[in-house]
């Protein structure tokens, strides 16, 4: 079985490399460049797409919004943490800042649709926070389905995917120790992108 190629987008985060780690433990190719520096054709041969976390907003960091215009319409993505905030800002959903930064935070996260990332972890599950922002509930794109929210109040989403595209987004760190199943997560994803 040949490995699957993915493209790691860095949004210039120091979390980028665990997570090339993390995929490549599960027979990935992944090939790292940063957000601002990238070509349409650089996609061409890949099998799917990882956006890392990185600080700030995603407008912020140069060029991940117009390459996910370029490439989400037609190739399978991960987006994580930031990446996910820009998946739904580029669908017309906005964010919101938090109350309180979660910066190395654990918390319980609720699985509350169905989800081939999630399917196989027990209604609740530990992840890792490293975030200040969050995607608005009240604006989010009907063309996402929430997957997982946060246990406890005000209710944050924590995963979604797509209603029609390969997309799937985590509000959390997956490579991160304070999300014991993360590398499973990381696994599914792959999975799904296996013929």
């Amino acid at each position: 079985m040949s490995s699957l190629r993915i493209l790691l987008v860095d949004n210039r985060d120091s979390f980028t490399w665990n997570l090339a780690h993390d995929l490549g433990r599960f027979g990935a190719d992944v090939e790292v460049r940063q957000a601002g520096e990238w070509e349409v054709d650089d996609v061409r041969g890949a099998d799917g797409i990882v956006l890392s976390p990185g600080p700030g907003l995603p407008q912020e960091s140069g060029g991940l919004m117009a390459l996910i215009e370029a490439w989400a319409p037609h190739h399978p993505m991960l987006g994580v943490c930031l990446g996910m905030q820009a998946l739904v800002e580029w669908s017309g959903g906005a964010l919101r800042p938090l109350k309180a930064v979660r910066h190395g935070m654990q918390a319980t996260a609720l699985r509350v649709g169905e989800d081939p990332l999630l399917a196989f972890l027990p209604e609740q599950f530990e992840v890792g926070h490293y975030h200040s922002w969050c995607a608005d509930l009240v604006t989010l794109p009907a063309c996402w389905r929430v997957t997982s929210t946060s246990a406890s109040e005000p209710s944050i989403p924590l995963s979604i995917c797509h209603e029609s595209l390969p997309l799937h987004a985590v509000q959390f760190h997956p490579e991160s120790v304070l999300t014991p199943e993360g590398r499973q997560i990381l696994k599914a994803w792959l999975d799904t992108l296996r013929p």
